[in-house]
This record gives structure tokens, sequence and C-alpha cells, in this order.
């Protein structure tokens, strides 16, 4: 029998015993948290990766299922709007998905998941030794593979809510290659075909036996599907050629050949004898079947470099195709009707209807471009520009690269090639005030000597190219608060102003020997401040375009950022500090030295008292510059090379050298106090990074409220703020209890308190009682009060909690417990305690008074203790009166004579000493 795990989220859970068997997964997201200031949230920018999607119907809606690493995520296919992300996140990446309904199966590692609505319901183990790689689930079966042993488990109900069994294991014959795919050819009762690398295999899952074995193949299988005509499978081969083969009769029925390696196949299913093939070099292919001829074709469909096209398939019964690809992109198209002539059927192409993507490679440069943090602008390694949306995934949109009056015009069926994007993105500025008038981003691209502009309202590229006076590339660029010029700087030393506006070059300056790595101009349009490579920090003045004050640097500056509204300069540099220079005085005021590596990004938070920074040392550090110490600091799994905050200060997004998404960070300061220290290197912990669902933070309030797990020490400062005491701050100082004042006044004052509480009469029947009352009344039975030995005897009988604490406290020498558990009780207890005490026992009365000493000595509670000593003479005290002779009893009265002396002296002694101060202070 194979493990099952089942969830703890389902409704099923209630209801089921667990037993050791039972895997936790909600044990398994449990995520660290070690950042005081930013909680993971989620990642966006995520939608596929090359992992074949699954497509299934829901009533009369297409849904379809794209695997992104350890999750996947349900999209609506009419829409293309994510339904459900996966929940928990698998323990390994997901190797193969399949739907159905609303079941989701998915395998990792040597495991079998079935999900409902994006929640994990239970998971079976395989048993293997080898990552299962293959799925298909048909009937009540669910096949599983790794690459030579196939599994096959059995589900025993209906519903599927009762975890399958392993129902039997195929291993292939020796020498059969590895395993491609998996299908079900229709009316094939209780039988796959097993597709490997040269043959087709055909078995029966019942029996475990080898029914079919095609000849071998001369070239690579790649893809198999199944066809819409019976006993007819659809082959994809390495080599290009596309083959309709006869399973019944062991024989190729035809041929096509596309002339590049073909990944993946499906066949139109509306009427239309259609076949569409993928390519790994990204192209699609289209073929009549009836004609046996192609009819169209669209390049780049998909990046080649990813992989090309992972998979294609056609919605069962419509024509529409959806397409993936390893570059993070899921596209759909739609066949217009075809238009039939007197002479000739013409097919129009395949139309683009809609799509979904995100960067295929990590992201080098963000922006938000509004304070409330709705759009965020993202330049990536693969050469585009993306605009994501944070409150709704279907709004992110990448901005077009197309010329306007480009000599390469879009023909109709033909997508973007990658050929026409422009070179990398290596330095962006946005600038928000003059959105909607002109251009208002500018971009300076890898190896090129002009600066681009583009259109943020519109999200297109922009008319101007901002060429370099000395034709050196373009290394860094800027743009006025105003919005009206962008300054570009060179590689060879020079900083040119442009007017966004007409495109027009109005200025240049010319100080550095080296290539400009940062420039800022000022809110008022006075000051342009330059770093270079040289070790110069150069302030010019904007008009005249004369050097105002030069500064040099310890070591060659590597990026500049200005907070306008505080006029504060950071400046990182290549021995790993950040230089903070207050751009007025032109001084530096702050050295912020922690990190091991270069810094890769940092960023101001909207009132300029922080600097967040990441570094190649895959640690995140904010910096506190009122104080100029570092704050908080996390290492992450992956280096940083990209971060933004929010104008609202809501967000901190963080692009990371390993994957393609961005990564959202909670502010939890906005929804909590949390105090601040500076932190060590010692302390620095491995955060939690964000997931695509969500999971671990549970939401924006859960992450922000939620704790790190540290414990508080006293004296320490927790993360509320609130600052925790510790019960003595010095054994020279005197401290007093910290509870309220009339719990010991009322200790030193209850027997006054219960004579004034006493009642004047005893209570009376009523003269004339209700006749309900009256024919059950009882007449009240009258006791007599008593005496006062017999309740001591009665009281002192029991040993109580009190009593035990004192004798266990006496016997080791420390009363440090008992004086705890006399604090916790209120004063009517106290003196239930106290009289329990019997005058037989006068070695109790002994203890009694060795604790207050000692509790007295160590100067803590100084007034409780006095009120408690009060309390006790009341009640006890003729009994010691005339138990004086008793040596141990003596003693410890002697003994807390002198202290309780010496105390009040020295108490005294400084209370008058602060009386005579503060009224010399007070003198006029």
């Amino acid at each position: 029998m194979p493990s099952v795990a089942v969830s703890m989220d389902t409704d099923s859970m209630k209801r089921r015993k667990v037993t050791s068997e039972f895997v936790n997964h909600k044990a398994q997201s449990d995520r660290r948290q070690a950042s005081r200031i930013f909680a993971p949230f989620r990642s966006l920018g995520y939608v596929t990766n090359e992992i074949p999607f699954s497509v299934s119907t829901l009533g009369q809606t297409f849904i379809v299922t794209t695997v992104v690493g350890n999750s996947f995520q349900i999209f609506d296919a009419g829409t293309l709007h994510i339904l459900f992300v996966s929940t928990p996140q698998t323990s390994a990446p997901i190797n193969a998905i399949s739907t159905h309904f609303h079941f989701v199966y998915a395998i990792w590692g040597s495991t079998l998941g079935v999900f409902r609505r994006g929640r994990l319901q239970y998971s079976v183990e395989s048993g293997s030794s080898s990552s299962l790689k293959r799925l298909l689930i048909f009937g009540d079966y669910a096949c599983a593979c790794s690459d030579e042993v196939v599994y096959v488990f059995r589900f025993n109900s209906p519903d599927k809510s009762v975890p399958p069994e392993l129902y039997t294991s195929i291993t292939l014959p020796p020498g059969a290659g590895g395993i491609v795919k998996l299908v079900h050819p229709h009316t094939y009762l209780n039988k796959i075909v097993v597709a490997t690398t040269s043959y087709v295999l055909l078995f029966n899952i019942r029996t475990g036996k080898l029914v079919f074995q095609s000849k071998p193949f001369e070239t690579l299988l790649t893809d198999v599907d199944v066809a819409p005509v019976l006993d007819t499978l659809g082959l994809a081969f390495s080599d290009g050629k596309i083959q309709a083969y006869d399973l019944r009769h062991d024989k190729v029925l035809w041929e096509l050949s596309c002339r590049q390696k073909v990944t993946s196949i499906s066949f139109r299913t509306d009427g239309n004898a259609h076949l569409a093939a993928g390519t790994a070099d990204g192209d699609l292919y289209f073929y009549d079947l009836n004609r046996k001829r192609r009819v169209h074709i669209l390049r780049d469909v998909h990046s080649g470099a990813h992989g090309g096209i992972s998979c294609v398939s056609f919605l069962n019964g419509q024509p529409v195709f959806v397409t993936s690809g390893g570059d993070n992109s899921l596209k759909e198209y739609v066949f217009d009707p075809e238009i039939t002539t007197s002479t000739t059927l013409v097919i129009s192409p395949p139309r683009h209807l809609r799509s979904r993507g995100g960067h295929s490679q990590p992201s080098v440069s963000l922006f938000f471009t509004e304070e409330s943090g709705h759009f965020l602008l993202s330049a990536s390694l693969d050469r585009s520009l993306w605009r994501f949306s944070l409150r709704k995934d279907a709004q992110s949109h990448e901005l077009s690269q197309r010329e306007k009056g480009s000599a390469n015009t879009r023909k109709a069926g033909l997508t973007s090639s990658l050929r026409e994007k422009f070179p990398q993105i290596t330095a962006m500025a946005y600038e928000d005030n003059r959105q909607g008038d002109w251009e208002n981003i500018v971009t300076a691209h890898k190896d090129q000597a002009f600066a681009r502009t583009w259109d943020g309202q519109r999200g297109i590229v922009g008319r101007w190219q901002l060429k370099t006076s000395d034709k050196g590339t373009v290394r860094s660029v800027a743009i006025s608060f105003c919005g009206n010029f962008a300054l570009i700087g060179s590689a060879h030393g020079s900083i040119d102003v442009f007017n966004l506006q007409s495109g027009i070059h109005r200025k240049r300056f010319r100080s550095h020997k080296k290539a400009i790595t940062g420039v800022a101009l000022d809110s008022l349009n006075r000051t342009v401040i330059s770093c270079s490579l040289d070790s110069e920090l150069h302030f010019h003045d904007f008009k005249t375009t004369a050097v105002k004050y030069n500064l040099h640097l310890p070591a060659p500056a590597t990026s500049l950022l200005l907070h306008r509204s505080t006029d504060m300069l950071a400046v990182t540099m290549e021995n790993c500090q950040i230089l903070i220079i207050d751009s007025t005085t032109m001084r530096v005021v702050r050295e912020l030295k922690g990190h091991s590596k270069p810094v890769t990004a940092f960023d101001f938070s909207t009132d300029g008292r922080w600097i967040v920074s990441a570094s190649l040392d895959s640690t995140i550090r904010t910096w506190d510059l009122p104080t100029g110490t570092c704050i908080d600091a996390v290492k992450v799994d992956s280096i940083v090379t990209a971060l933004r905050l929010s104008g609202n200060g809501e967000w901190l997004a963080t692009a990371h050298e390993e994957g393609v998404g961005i990564n959202l960070w909670t502010n939890r300061t906005l929804f909590k106090q949390v105090a601040f220290r500076q932190i060590t290197d010692q302390e620095i912990d491995v955060v939690s990074m964000p997931t695509i669902s969500g999971e671990g933070a549970g939401g924006l309030l859960e992450g922000a409220f939620g704790s790190d797990g540290s414990d508080v020490e006293d004296g320490d400062v927790g993360d509320s703020g609130a600052y925790v005491s510790p019960e003595q701050l010095n054994q020279k100082l005197l401290s007093l209890s910290l509870g309220p004042r009339n719990k010991y006044m009322t200790l030193v004052n209850l027997d006054i308190i219960k004579q004034r509480n006493k009642p004047k009469d005893a209570p009376k029947a009523p003269e004339q009682a209700p006749f309900f009352l009256t024919l059950t009344a009882k007449p009240a039975e009258k006791k007599e009060d008593a005496p006062s030995k017999a309740r001591m005897k009665s009281g002192s009988s029991k040993f109580t909690e009190f009593r035990r604490k004192l004798i266990e406290g006496h016997a080791i020498g420390d009363y440090t417990e008992f004086v705890s558990y006399l604090r916790t009780l209120s004063p009517s207890v106290t003196d239930l305690e106290f009289r329990s005490l019997d005058a037989l026992e006068i070695d109790k009365f002994a203890h009694f008074v060795c604790a207050l000493t000692d509790h007295m000595e160590k100067r803590r509670d100084y007034e409780l203790v006095q009120a408690w000593m009060s309390m006790f003479l009341k009640i006890h005290g003729d009994v010691i009166a005339e138990n004086r002779e008793i040596t141990d009893l003596n003693e410890a009265l002697t003994r807390w004579q002198e202290v309780e002396k010496n105390e009040k002296k020295r108490l005294d002694d400084l209370v008058g000493y602060c009386n005579g101060v503060v009224k010399f202070l007070r003198l006029d």
C-alpha cells in the first residue's frame, strides 16, 4: 500500500482520525519570518513555465491550468482571469498536471496529489525511487510514470473523496527508451498507450500485460496526441516529421514535415481537419489534413531561447487553441470562419485573441508609477518593459516597442519577433508629473549611444532618441522633477540635457574623466549632481553648467539616488559602503557600513528616514538615517537585482537573480508599533520568500500583524514597541511593586473594611411570603458561630499551596517562588492564608518572617512587603508575644528588624536628598 497524506484543510478531515501515516502539509508550509519591518506578501508576474498546461471543461466553461514551480494556477479560458492558485506549495517542483472537472491532479517527486479548487485534498506516495514525470487521468484510474515504470492508481469512490490505491505497476521492456507521454485512445477499454522515444506500446492496465509494440522509429519521438479518428494517433519527431499512425494495423497513414523539432501537436475537433504543431524555435505550423498541406505559420509565438512552444492544444469543439512556453506566457488564438468561393476554400490565418504573460528573465529595474502603489514598472534582461498591476493580474501589460513609421510592418496573423525588440535595458528613469502631456520614461540600453523615451500613459515607445554628444554608451539617465528635462550620462564622462517635449538638446556637462554611473537634478532645477567611476562627486550649476563643488569619494561610485523632499543624496561605492550626503551643505553626514559585497539596489523611504539596500551578499538591510545604524537585516535565498519602495510606504518590491517574478513585502510598521535597535551580523537570519499564492503570509493584515516568533526577554524591546521592564533595574536600587496601590492599602486596612461592610442585622424572611414560597419554604436552621480556635484548626488541616511553597522555599533556602505566588493572591485570600497558620506551628511563623526578610534584602516590592508584615502582626501579634522565648522565631524577628531599619533609613536619606535638590532647582 502506498502512503497517503490528507490535507488538514478539507471538510472531510474534520471527520477522520489522523494517524501517524498522514502527513500534515500545513506544517510543511510553515515559513520563517525574521524581519521586524517587512513581511512576505506574494509574488506577481508568474504565468507558466515549461511544463505543459492542462485544459478541461466545467459546464460550458473551459479552464486552463498552468504550472509555476511548486504551485499551479487555474485560468478561465474565456477571459484568462485567475480563478485559483494552489495551496500549499508542494515540497518539490511539479512535473505534470491533469485536470478533470473540479479536480486537479499533480505529481512532484514520487508523490501524486489531488487538489480541489486549488486546495490539496490528499497525496499518495508511489514508492518510486525516481521522480515521476508524466501523468494520465481517465475513468477511475490515475497513471503516473517515471522514465521506465508506470504506476497505476485506482479510485474506489466516484467523488474522489477517498485516496486512491496503488493498483499495479508496469515496467517497460528493456531497450524501450524513456517515456515521452501517456495517452488513452478512444474506445480502448482499460488500455493506455505508452509513447517512448523509440516505440509506441499498448498496455492493458488491469492485467499489466503488453498488448502491442510498434516497430522502432528512426528518429526520436517527441510528442503524441489522440486523433479524432478511431485507432489513429498523431506522432511528432525531433527531425520535424509529423505522422498519422494507425494503431490497429501498425502503419503510417500519412506524413508531414516542418523541418524543425516538433515539441507539441494538437488536432482540431470542431469539424475542421486541421493540425497544429509547435516547434522548439517558437514557431507554430498549421496543416489542412484533407489536402495534406501547410496552410499557415505563426513565427516566434514563444521564445526559442526558452524551449519554444512547450504545449499547444485546441479547445474541444472550438476553433480556439491555447499555447504556452518556457518564456512565461500563455496565449489564445482563434480561427475565423472559412470563406468558400466557387473555386477555392479560403482559410483565414489564426487571430490573436488574448494572452497573459510576464518577464522570461529576471528584472533589473523597478519603479512604482503612482503613490498608491497600484502599478509597478519593470525592465528585464529579456529586453522587455512591463507594467504590472498589484491589484489585478489581468491589468498587467507589456509596453509596445513598435516605433512609429517602422519599416517592419506587422503582417496579419504574425506576432512580434524577438529580433524587433530593443536591446536590454540597463538604466531607467520615471517621472509622473507630465504623464499624458509627453513622454515621461527614459531608458538606457545595452551598447547603445542614445536613450529612448516612452509614453507611460499609452504604454508605447516614445518619439525621441536622445543621443550622447560624445558618442559614448549611455550609462545613466534621470528626469527632472518638473518632467521637462532628461539627463543622459555617457560612458565617456559627459552629461547631456534634453527637452522631453521637443526632444531638443539643451545643455552639456563635461567634468568627469570616466563613465557617469549616476546623475540627478534637484527639485528646483538648480543643481545637477553626478558621480563617476573616477571617484568624484560633482555639483553643477544647472544654468551655467559650471562645477560648484567637487567631493572626492573614497572609492569609485556605482550609483546615485536623490531624495528630493529632504535633499539627501545616497551614493553607493565599490567598497560596499553607502554615503549619505546633504546636497545643500555638500557634506557627508552618514557612512553606512555593513554589506560585505557591492550594493546591487537601494531606495529611500517616502519620509527619507530609511534606506533599504540589497547586496551581492544576499542580504536586505534597512538603515535608519537619523542614527546611522542598521535597524533590520535579513538574508534571502537569491541575490536581489532591483528593489523599490512604494510612495505610500506600504510595499517593498524586490526582483531576484533567480525567478522571473517580482516579490512583494508589506511594511509592518504601518499596522503596529515596531521598536528598533541596531542589528548585528550574528542576528541576520534567512527570511521566507513570498509565494505565488501568498502562502505563509496569509494576507496583508496577517503578514503585517504576524509575530516573528522571537521571544522577548525582560528589559528587551518587543516588535510591538512596548518596553518589558525587568523586576529590578539594579540591585542597588529600591524597587516598588508594579501592582495597583489599592491592593496593599486594602491589606493594611482589611479589618476596617470588613467591619464597615459587616451587615447590621441578620437577613429576615418576608412577613408575607408569596403563596408559591410559603408552600415550599423551610424554617432556617440556626447555627451557632464556631469558636475561633475551631476555625483555626479546620483551616490548618488543609495543606494549601501557600503552605507547600513556604515549606519548600525554607528547605532550599530560596523563597522566590513563594513570594511570586503570594503576589498573585487577592487581599481576602491573603488574609485567609495568614489566618490558616496555626498557633501550634510556631516554626511556620519563623519561616514566613524569613521569607519577607529575604525579599526585603533583595530590595524588591518594598511597600508590599511592609503591608504583608503589618497584616501578619495584626493577626498573630498576641501569639508571637507569648512565644518570644522560641529561638528560631526570635532570631527571625530580630533579623527582620535590622534589615527593615536599614532600608528605611536608606530610603529616608534618598528621599530627603532628592527633595533638597528639587527645592534648590525651584528657587528663582
